[in-house]
């Protein structure tokens, strides 16, 4: 399982047990958080110490969508608008508004590159709903499938075009959903029909050239009992069969409510739906996936 993982770290410096599971059972990559990030030279000693431990080019991942998602504390990260700020922009001259997103994303995906990382988890092509918890809001770029599609792939191009492949999130949408998945197990009843219809900007960007889509933890009660994360219907049948998607397909943190409480268990289920990249951000559900490992 170590090579579907993407694991969280606990400190701004590995551990003396992180460096023994990087090197006994070096995972996919890791993935940066506030709680690991001090200065640039940390944060660059921090992934070349990751990488000295593999022995491997490991992926290093990151939350920079812009706006209140954000984790690193300094220029340009931390002064970034929100994506419903390009959404309003669009609406009164697209041109402008998909080149200022471009703009934005090659600047914040060359600076990610410089500290050594290899993936962001953005952009969110997500749809906004009025009704929808408020996790979501104005980190959606619209309401409109057309404007998040067209501003997605500008994002999903400026960080391609600075060498940082780009994750789309939250397949197939979080925007009408009910709680946050951190701390609840949200539910959309939406039918099949309107999901599909609105998970159209995720189809857009994959035939643009996206090669990471992640998923929801989210239950669509209308198609599946399941959380989408661990549904074969929504990874492999919609995701694989339906789209065409040939990508990676990470999970959302296997460590949020919106899962359940047993870790492992998430693991194992999302790799059967098909999740092939398994995000397990927790120091506390790193050691619980390394215990059944080593």
């Amino acid at each position: 399982m170590n090579e579907h993982l993407i694991i969280g770290l606990k400190g701004t410096e590995l551990t003396d047990q992180e460096k023994v599971w990087l090197k006994e059972k070096p995972p996919l990559g890791v993935i940066l958080f506030a709680r690991n990030i001090e200065t640039p030279e940390q944060v660059k000693a921090l992934l070349a110490d990751v990488r000295n431990c593999t022995g491997q080019d490991t992926w290093a991942a990151i939350d920079e969508e812009g706006g209140r998602v954000n984790r690193i504390p300094w220029a340009p990260f931390n002064c970034r608008r929100h994506a419903a700020e390009y959404g309003a922009m669009y609406l009164e001259n697209a041109a402008a508004a998909e080149k200022a997103v471009y703009e934005d994303s090659l600047l914040t995906g060359r600076a990610l590159k410089a500290l050594g990382f290899t993936h962001n988890c953005a952009p969110d092509l997500d749809l906004f709903h009025e009704q929808g918890h408020a996790i979501i809001g104005r980190r959606a770029y619209a309401d409109s499938t057309e404007i998040v599609a067209a501003l997605g792939q500008a994002c999903l191009i400026g960080l391609l075009d600075a060498g940082i492949e780009g994750v789309g999130k939250h397949f197939p949408g979080h925007g009408r959903a009910n709680a946050d998945s951190h701390v609840a197990v949200p539910e959309v009843d939406a039918d099949l029909n309107t999901l599909f219809e609105e998970s159209e900007p995720f189809a857009a960007l994959i035939q643009g050239g996206l090669k990471h889509v992640m998923t929801a933890h989210v239950i669509y009660s209308a198609v599946q009992p399941e959380v989408a994360t661990l549904s074969p219907f929504w990874v492999h049948h919609v995701l694989r069969e339906r789209m065409h998607f040939f990508g990676r397909i990470w999970s959302d943190d296997l460590c949020m409510k919106g899962v359940g409480e047993d870790v492992l268990h998430a693991a194992r289920a999302a790799l059967k739906a098909g999740c092939d990249t398994l995000l397990v951000c927790e120091p506390e559900g790193v050691a619980a996936v390394y215990a059944d490992l080593l």
